[in-house]
């Protein structure tokens, strides 16, 4: 199991476009319900800033290959203030979270 963090910081002005482009990418998640993956993300508007939270639990495919995810990472260069930081942190703990039984 991989865990990802994305985040990035929005252009004023481009906050919703950036969260309607999110939204499709959950809602063919919904209509495809891939397994062995996890994903969430998250915005803070006083800062602009969105943290996409992501788990592989072995997928076959990922998110990756999902129309709207493509159509989500085609523009995001331009909607971004500077590019996106991508870290893949070890879990330490985890209580429901991200599959784990808990501590």
């Amino acid at each position: 199991m991989s865990h990802t963090i994305v985040t990035y910081t929005i252009k004023p002005g481009r906050e919703e476009e950036n969260a309607a482009l999110v939204r499709a990418v959950f809602d063919e998640l919904a209509e495809k319900q891939p397994t062995g993956l996890r994903y969430a993300v998250f915005y803070l508007p006083d800062s602009r800033h969105f943290i996409h939270l992501y788990t592989d639990e072995g997928s076959p495919t990922g998110v990756q290959t999902l129309g709207s995810f493509k159509a989500f990472v085609a523009g995001a260069q331009d909607r971004h203030v500077q590019p996106a930081s991508v870290a893949q942190p070890e879990l330490i703990g985890d209580y429901r979270a991200f599959g784990g039984s808990g501590l």
